[in-house]
């Protein structure tokens, strides 16, 4: 926003893959986007079907990035810690939490190269997210990226 002319009229919408399936929508607002633009664009979220979430502060990850990509390197250390497999994981994420999938099936979905990207960039601009785990590196280099690649935590 600050490189434009009209920092005002300046604002993110970052919709989730795949977007045909995905009704979030999160709306990042500048420090001086204009309330104006924001309702607008609140508006035109709603108008695609989808259902906006206001980030109310730009942060390294935005609200479910946030919250999402610490989930997935915590999961692998408790696969490490406790000897749980990825089943026992998801299985508890899906049926004690509630969560339509589980962590390492989401992970799957989303695509390993996207977490792993996610995490770097987020730990470069905020040093309290965590690194990427081994676990997550090492999918990475091997170019098990899940779903769009055959293989990832799951075949």
């Amino acid at each position: 926003a600050d490189t434009t002319s009209r920092p005002d009229k300046f604002i993110g919408i970052h919709f989730f893959n795949p977007p045909q399936l995905m009704k979030l929508v999160e709306v990042i607002p500048g420090e001086k986007t204009s309330q104006e633009v924001t309702e607008l664009t609140k508006d035109f979220v709603k108008s695609v079907n989808k259902q906006a979430v206001l980030c109310r502060k730009d942060v390294p990850g935005f609200i479910i990035n946030r919250l999402f990509i610490p989930m997935v390197h915590e999961a692998c250390y408790v696969k490490d810690r406790t000897g749980a497999t990825l089943e026992e994981i998801d299985s508890a994420v899906k049926f004690k939490l509630g969560f339509p999938m589980g962590i390492f099936e989401l992970a799957d979905f989303t695509g390993m190269d996207v977490i792993h990207k996610a995490t770097v960039e987020m730990h470069l601009r905020d040093k309290k997210v965590i690194n990427p785990h081994p676990l997550v590196e090492k999918m990475f280099d091997e170019k098990k990226l899940g779903q769009k690649s055959g293989e990832g935590y799951y075949t």
